[in-house]
């Protein structure tokens, strides 16, 4: 163990010491790009704002209504050779059904949304373009929308777009749905277009929808190799709220013994913060360490070989990444964030109750009575005091984590892979592909009765911490380069095809080849540590 140790800590401070060089993605050739990136710039215009105080939560529905009038009269191709429904409340979002030629084959869903976060107006003067100006300047594309998400509905409409002209036909029923709410929850979305597709008995073969990008810093302490993250699960959330009660009085004379409110209130919040729920591997966090180890440098990949093999190894990994930043520790233990705390009524009146909102997002595996038993277990000597229920429960099942070793991932993995190169030390090579956990949520969440074998979540785009790209989503400045689109176009084409003409033989030898993978990597791994 203490060798383990050790290397990690060499790791990472070799990984810290060390000067960074980021390597460049090849650029990407796409047809017709030219016009790909106007159509591009012109949907970032609209103002498709969503709004969870309006009826069907589109805060401004003109502006809706002018893209779905855009939308019709640009991709002409694509609304003649596919079934193009509205759907959603107020028929705001989009199903459409490429028709495949072998029935029996499963529908592939390809998920994006045409809603955006709003652009605060004391904002507004801080960006170097305006927000919904779609303007293409320095190499990228700006605008609210250019990261989060419609880089996805443009992308999937343009890819058809090529694959239509050159005349493919899929064997596979290939689906499009665009939700108009995603950003507020998606139930006027994507869950009315979930209801649809169960009324009709559909079930899906998979779900392609948004997610993480491509780093460019790789994943650090382990590499420096640029690595696409292919979410294969997302936490689940759920709200708790504490209450807790006191007898209350003149504020000429709180209690001595503790007993106030804002006594109970501030102990709970100092055992929250001090007691927050224990870090554990889990896949698909699992499954990223593990295909993290052929990437690592020679001292670390010991130990992420050891991985689900020597049970030590996953809690001393696990700890680690609990304290190593807030993004690691997401990904290692369900988190727990006070979000709201209240309590009194008047300035000189002690407060009888006060309520702390804890928001969890929960790791695979952990349901809302697991966040429940995780409140109780803060509360203490106020135990008798103190009550917890769940704030609105989450009637969705958590979703499932998908394969990452299964043929699905490797279809997503070679799409992204065709359109993403870098130069590496052996020259050109395809990026890196490695599952993750979201530690958010997407429409795919309102999906999970449609798809057995789950969901994978990626979106065109690359980050760096230098960069701050990821500062940028909902925030200020959201931008998109050229080329990132266009090989996010060329990934959605060749995603397109590869999922369209997927049959269960390609499943039956997918699957072997996967498990004989596992095998020589497990035997691999035994051998290593056994060294050790």
């Amino acid at each position: 163990a203490l060798m383990l140790v050790v290397a990690c800590s060499s790791a990472a401070a070799a990984a810290a010491a060390a000067p960074q060089s980021v390597p460049s993605i090849k650029p990407c050739p796409f047809p017709n790009i030219t016009a790909a990136i106007d159509n591009f710039s012109k949907i970032i215009s609209f103002r498709t704002v969503s709004n969870p105080s309006a009826p069907n939560h589109a805060e401004d529905p003109f502006e809706f209504a002018k893209l779905d009038a855009w939308l019709s009269s640009t991709y002409i191709e694509v609304w003649q050779t596919l079934k193009v429904e509205k759907v959603g409340v107020d028929n705001l979002s989009y199903l459409m059904t490429w028709q495949g030629s072998v029935p029996r084959l499963k529908p592939m869903l390809f998920i994006s949304h045409v809603d955006v976060v709003p652009v605060p107006e004391e904002t507004v003067q801080e960006w170097v373009h305006p927000p919904f100006s779609g303007a293409v300047a320095d190499g990228f594309i700006w605008g609210r929308g250019t990261q989060d998400v419609k880089v996805g509905v443009i992308g999937l409409l343009e890819a058809a777009t090529v694959l239509i002209r050159e005349g493919y036909s899929p064997k596979r029923t290939i689906m499009f749905a665009f939700g108009q709410d995603e950003e507020v929850g998606g139930s006027m979305g994507a869950a009315k277009t979930a209801e649809l597709l169960l009324s009709r008995g559909i079930e899906l073969e998979m779900i392609w929808d948004e997610g993480t990008s491509v780093s460019m810093d790789g994943v650090q302490p382990f590499t420096k190799q640029p690595v696409a993250l292919v979410g294969t699960a997302e936490k689940g959330y759920q709200s708790v709220q504490i209450t807790v009660s006191s007898p209350g009085g003149h504020s000429s004379k709180p209690p001595i013994d503790g007993s106030s409110v804002g006594s109970r209130l501030g102990r709970i919040l100092t055992a929250i913060s001090a007691s927050p729920p224990s870090p554990k591997l889990v896949p698909p966090t699992l499954d990223l360490l593990k295909g993290l180890a052929p990437l690592a440098s020679a001292w670390m990949s010991p130990l992420l070989m050891a991985v689900g093999l020597v049970p030590y190894a996953d809690n001393l990994l696990a700890h680690i990444m609990a304290a190593a930043s807030a993004e690691a520790a997401a990904l290692v233990r369900s988190t727990a964030a006070v979000t709201k705390v209240t309590a009194g009524i008047a300035d000189n009146v002690l407060p009888q109750t006060g309520m702390i909102n804890v928001n969890f997002r929960l790791l695979p595996g952990d349901t809302p009575d697991t966040a429940v038993e995780y409140a109780k277990s803060w509360l203490g000597r106020d135990s008798p005091f103190a009550n917890v229920t769940i704030a609105h429960k989450m009637n969705k099942p958590q979703a499932k984590v998908t394969d990452a070793t299964g043929p699905h991932f490797g279809l997503v993995k070679a799409a992204i892979q065709l359109a993403w190169r870098f130069d590496g030390p052996q020259g050109e090579q395809p990026v890196n592909v490695l599952p993750i956990l979201m530690p958010a949520m997407t429409d795919s969440r309102n999906y999970p009765y449609l798809s057995p074998s789950g969901a994978l979540r990626w979106s065109p785009g690359t980050f760096t911490k230098a960069g701050k790209e990821l500062d940028r989503l909902h925030g200020v400045n959201e931008r998109l380069h050229v080329n990132e689109f266009a090989c996010g176009m060329a990934a959605y084409k060749a995603g397109i095809q590869g999922f369209g003409d997927y049959t269960e033989d390609d499943k039956a030898a997918g699957s072997t080849d996967s498990v004989h993978q596992q095998q020589e990597q497990q035997q691999t791994a035994q051998h290593t540590i056994d060294e050790l």
